[in-house]
C-alpha cells in the first residue's frame, strides 16, 4: 500500500487482519507480460494497461480512482471485477480455470454453457449494452459498448498462444501470478509431450478437414491451431497433391488419399447417422472398397465427444484453455501405446457401432476439484518410437473412476485395428529392405532426417498466424 494514500481507521483494521479483500484490489503484482502476437500488460502503482496488440486497443484497470492523465487508453475498468458477461465460450473456460466461475452473471446464450458447475438459471442473457455486469468478454471489441473486451476467437493462433490469453483475463481479477503459474504448467506439459513425439520411426499422416454446404467447399484446414496440434503430435500433414480447387470433390479426395487419419470439424446434423452423412458430404459412395487407409480403417475423428445434457459441444469452452489435454487426446489416437491410461476427453471416432457422446456430469467433472486447473506432469522420453497395437485409445468418461468404457469401436473386422494401414506401409518397407539391405539403410537414414525436418518445419510454420477457421459448436 502506498504511504501517501490515506486509509480510514476501519479499513486499516481490515488490512491488518484480512488482506484478502483489500490487498487483492490495490496491491498489483509488479509483473510485465508480453506475448507476440497477442497482448502485453504493464503494471504501475495504481493502474494496469492491457494492450491488445492485434486489435490495437488499450484497456486500463485501476483499483481506487480512475487515472485522468493516461493517454491512449480507450476503456477503463475498476478491478477486481465482480460480475462478468461473455459472448465467447472460451471466456467461460478461463473463468473456470481461474476459480472465478461464480462471477459469471450474463452470457450471449446461457443455455449453451456446458460447465455443469454454473447455475445457468442465474445467468442472464446479455442485452447489448452490458447491463448488470462490469465487463463483457467477446470476440467483438464493440459488442457491448464501453464494457466490451476482445478475446481471440479464430484458429490463427497456435494452441499455446490461444491458451496464454488466460493471463489477459486474469488481470481483471488481479490473478496474473496465478494465471502465469497455471499457463507455465500447461506449456511445460504440452512441450514435453510434443518433444516425446519427435523420435517416431514412422510418422502418421493426418489432415484436419471441413465440408460446408453454403457455398459448397471441401477444406483441408491449414490454420495455425490445427497444423500445430498435428505436428506436435508427431504427424505429418502436408498434402502431396495439394488442393487447388476447394469446390471440387474429386480434387479433395485426391489431396487426402494418403492420410492415415482425418480429423473432421464439419457441422454434421444427422445424429446416429453421422458417418453416412460424412461419406455423402465428401462424395465417398463406396468408402470401404477404396484403397484409402483412413477410409478402410474408419479413422475419421471429431472433437465433439464431451457435451452438455442438451448436446452442446464443450470443446470451444474448455479445450482452448487446456491445449496440453487436447494434445494428449490427439497422441492417444495417433499413437495408442504412448499412454494407455489416458482417457479421451474431446475426440471420438466417427462411424463406430454407436455415435454416443459423453455427457458432462459429476461422474467425470468434480466442481470441487476441477481438472481444468490441475496439470499432470509429463515425463520426458527419448525412447518412444511409436508402434502398431490391436486396441483403441481409452474412451471411458474423462475423470471417471469406474472404468466404464464407451463403445466407439468400428464394426466387423476393422475393430481395434486403427493403425493397420500404417502397418502395411511399414511391411512394404521391410520387404524392400530384405531385397537391398544397403540401399534400405541409406534410404532410412535420409528419410528419418527428412521426416524430422518436416515436423520441425511444420511447428515453425505454425508458430504464428494463419487462416482463421473456428471450431464449431455442435448440438443435437
Amino acid at each position: 500500500m502506498r504511504s501517501d494514500i490515506a486509509i480510514p481507521a476501519a479499513l486499516a483494521a481490515l488490512l491488518c487482519c484480512g488482506p484478502r479483500i483489500v490487498l487483492g484490489a490495490c496491491n498489483f503484482a509488479k509483473t510485465t507480460i508480453n506475448t507476440s502476437p497477442g497482448f502485453n500488460i504493464v503494471v504501475s502503482d495504481n493502474y494496469k494497461i492491457l494492450n491488445d496488440t492485434t486489435a490495437n486497443i488499450a484497456y486500463g484497470l485501476y483499483c481506487d480512482s480512475q487515472p485522468t492523465n493516461i493517454d491512449g487508453v480507450e476503456r477503463w475498468f475498476k478491478v477486481p471485477v465482480d460480475s462478468v458477461g461473455i459472448r465467447i465460450p472460451v471466456a467461460s473456460g478461463f473463468l473456470e480455470a481461474l476459480g472465478q466461475r461464480a462471477k459469471l452473471a450474463a452470457a450471449d446464450s446461457p443455455a449453451n454453457l456446458t460447465n455443469i458447475c454454473i447455475d445457468r438459471s442465474k445467468v442472464k442473457t446479455l442485452d447489448g449494452s452490458g447491463t448488470g455486469v462490469n465487463v463483457v468478454f467477446s470476440n467483438n471489441a464493440s459488442s457491448d459498448g464501453s464494457k466490451s473486451v476482445r478475446l481471440p476467437s479464430d484458429d490463427s493462433l497456435a494452441p499455446l498462444q490461444r491458451a496464454e490469453w488466460i493471463k489477459f483475463v486474469a488481470a481483471f481479477f488481479n490473478l496474473e501470478e496465478q494465471a502465469s503459474k497455471l499457463f507455465d504448467s500447461i506449456s511445460a506439459a504440452y512441450t514435453c509431450h510434443q518433444s516425446n513425439m519427435q523420435y517416431l520411426k514412422s510418422a502418421p499422416h493426418a489432415y484436419w478437414v471441413e465440408y460446408t454446404d453454403s457455398p459448397t467447399t471441401y477444406q483441408i484446414i491449414t490454420s495455425a491451431y490445427q497444423k500445430n496440434l498435428l505436428a506436435s503430435a508427431g504427424a505429418t500433414n502436408t498434402s502431396t497433391d495439394g488442393l487447388g480447387d476447394n469446390t471440387n470433390v474429386a480434387a479433395f479426395q485426391a489431396a487426402v488419399k494418403d492420410a492415415d487419419f482425418v480429423f473432421d470439424q464439419t457441422q454434421l446434423k444427422k445424429y446416429g447417422q453421422r458417418i453416412s452423412e460424412w461419406y455423402s458430404d465428401f462424395g465417398y459412395k463406396d468408402p470401404q472398397n477404396q484403397d484409402v487407409s483412413f477410409l478402410t480403417q474408419r479413422n475419421i475423428w471429431r472433437t465433439d465427444k464431451y457435451t452438455s445434457a442438451t448436446g452442446v459441444n464443450n470443446y470451444p469452452e474448455f479445450a482452448y484453455v487446456r491445449p496440453d489435454l487436447v494434445l494428449q487426446d490427439l497422441i492417444s489416437v495417433l499413437e495408442p501405446t504412448y499412454n494407455k491410461a489416458h482417457v479421451l476427453r474431446w475426440l471420438f471416432r466417427l462411424g463406430g457401432t454407436t455415435e454416443d457422446t459423453t455427457e458432462i456430469s459429476s461422474s467425470n467433472y468434480d466442481c470441487a476439484k476441477p481438472w481444468m486447473s490441475v496439470v499432470d506432469k509429463c515425463t520426458a522420453r527419448k525412447d518412444f518410437y511409436g508402434g502398431d497395437v490391436d486396441e483403441e485409445p481409452s474412451a471411458s468418461s474423462p475423470g471417471s473412476n469406474n472404468g466404464d468404457k464407451e463403445d466407439n469401436d468400428t464394426e466387423g473386422d476393422n475393430r481395434g485395428n486403427s493403425n493397420s494401414g500404417r502397418a502395411g506401409k511399414i511391411a512394404g518397407g521391410v520387404i524392400g529392405a530384405l531385397a537391398i539391405v544397403g540401399l534400405a539403410i541409406v534410404a532410412t537414414h535420409y528419410y528419418n532426417r527428412h521426416r524430422r525436418r518436416v515436423r520441425a518445419r511444420a511447428l515453425s510454420d505454425t508458430a504464428f498466424g494463419g487462416e482463421s477457421i473456428g471450431l464449431h459448436t455442435t448440438r443435437r
